[in-house]
């Protein structure tokens, strides 16, 4: 069997409109990429049907090493203190090649 690695998932569930700022952030926080999908669902902010374009959420999520994952959630919680409604959980992960994960995207 393969050695495995720990590393951190950071999923972010909030309006499509953010999508280049969350990409600026992760950019900016040295992640080697990220991934995003539509989303719709219900909760605390309502329903998120997809249908509309000012309706659309989107699932952000982000693989990063441990040692950077405490500027990342500054970041997400500083777009929450400014009204933005942001779903964000961090998940522990692993992952069979550790390298890919450390070197910033360009």
């Amino acid at each position: 069997m393969q050695r495995l690695f720990p590393e951190k998932l950071v999923t972010v569930i909030t309006s499509d409109v953010l999508e280049e700022h969350l990409v600026g952030r992760v950019r900016h926080r040295g992640a080697s990429g990220y991934t995003i999908v539509r989303a719709r669902g219900a909760g605390s902010s309502g329903e998120q049907s997809g249908m509309l374009d000012i309706d659309t959420n989107i699932k952000f999520h982000v693989i990063m090493p441990t040692e950077r994952l405490s500027g990342l959630l500054d970041d997400l919680e500083q777009l929450i203190n400014k009204g933005h409604h942001l779903t964000v959980f961090v998940s522990d992960v692993s992952v069979l090649r550790p390298e890919k994960y450390t070197e910033a995207m360009e």
